[in-house]
């Protein structure tokens, strides 16, 4: 009922726009964790423990293992369970290794043996002691640093974490080798999430998020997404802070956080203060990018006229960002990458960059990018 100048392919009231390209900027800069394939191979806390105080060379090879349920429900972040990692190994080395070596051949050794005939069930039956996937590139890119960022790859909200880089992720984690408060603040800001909604899957209620379609495509402010952007990291390290408090304060994790700062009933004076400090970052994440004229609406909606300053808020980033994306898809085309841009090629504000980028490893491939026309929403420790 409301007359619009265009509407496009995804139904918003909005040019119909280029399918977001992968960056080259954004390379190296966010990974899969591992797939052990074999549940033997991950010990609990008891049992890593012994096992760790056996000698110097078992311990190096018994590590602390952190997934995707750890980082949304225990309050401090903390891992709960460990892993045996020796798939840099040959299995002529293993038996330097007595104690790992018998629990993953009795563990371990039979499930793999089982596997049918593909080439990777192949693979995966001849090296049986190695993960399947030991993701030594992301390991690589996060050697250089003692705390990177992490969200669940399956969750009901967008949820961005620090953990420290001595820990072995799981599959069940994206991992990114951002170290910085800056890179928190935009990625954990309503700038970035309507953007990882769109173009990642949905499963039932949850979010599938999936760093080969929305963060490899995802323009920061700073074409570098290692960039310290001082506008930023003060409020994205308060923000932090006081949220880390809030969970340990009342016991719980991530989720249960989030479903407190998303219910309209929850009036918790807390609660209050971190819905505050959310939208001061996404206002300061909006004016780095140059965007002062899009208004920032209700962390929490609580009626329809917030519903809909929400929806006009996503509908418009989600544009900018297409129009931004493609600009710095053809800047990096013609090998010339600039300052940040805003939408309709209004540049924003320059960022300093303020921290040396770490080494850039090569990051995964995935699945082709959906834009609009092919939209896929619907489908089926902390310091």
């Amino acid at each position: 009922g409301n007359p619009v100048d265009d509407i496009n392919s995804l139904l918003k009231p909005r040019p119909e726009r280029q399918e977001p390209s992968a960056l080259n900027s954004n390379a190296g800069c966010s990974f899969n964790g591992v797939f052990t394939r074999g549940d033997g191979f991950v010990l609990s806390i008891e049992e890593g423990e012994q096992l760790r105080s056996v000698d110097a060379a078992t311990r190096a090879r018994v590590r602390p293992y952190i997934g995707g349920e750890e980082v949304n429900t225990n309050p401090r972040g903390e891992h709960e369970r460990f892993v045996i990692d020796v798939s840099d190994l040959q299995e002529a080395e293993l038996h330097s290794l007595p104690r790992l070596l018998a629990i993953v051949n009795q563990r371990v050794r039979p499930y793999r043996s089982a596997l049918g005939n593909s080439a990777d069930d192949k693979v995966h039956k001849a090296y049986w002691w190695r993960f399947a996937r030991s993701r030594p590139e992301l390991y690589a890119a996060i050697s250089a640093i003692d705390r990177c960022l992490v969200t669940s790859a399956h969750s009901k909200h967008l949820l961005l974490s620090f953990q420290p880089t001595d820990r072995v992720f799981s599959h069940a984690l994206c991992v990114f080798p951002l170290m910085n408060a800056s890179a928190f603040a935009v990625l954990h800001s309503r700038v970035h999430e309507p953007w990882a909604r769109l173009l990642s899957s949905s499963l039932e209620d949850r979010l599938r998020y999936t760093p080969s379609d929305c963060f490899e495509t995802f323009p920061f402010p700073h074409p570098d997404p290692r960039t310290v952007l001082p506008a930023l990291e003060t409020l994205g390290e308060t923000h932090y802070a006081a949220r880390a408090k809030f969970m340990i304060d009342t016991d719980q994790g991530l989720t249960k956080t989030y479903n407190a700062l998303k219910d309209p009933a929850n009036d918790d004076p807390r609660v209050l203060d971190l819905r505050r400090q959310h939208e001061a970052m996404d206002r300061a994440v909006l004016d780095v990018y140059g965007w002062s004229d899009v208004a920032v609406p209700p962390y929490c909606p609580r009626n329809d006229t917030d519903r809909a300053a929400l929806q006009a808020f996503e509908d418009e980033v989600i544009d900018r960002l297409y129009v931004l994306n493609a600009e710095r898809a053809a800047e990096e085309a013609r090998g010339v990458v600039g300052a940040a841009s805003g939408a309709g090629g209004k540049k924003g504000k320059k960022a300093a960059i303020v921290e040396a980028p770490a080494p850039e490893a090569e990051t995964e491939k995935g699945s082709a990018k959906a834009g609009p026309g092919r939209g896929k929403r619907g489908q089926g420790t902390l310091f």
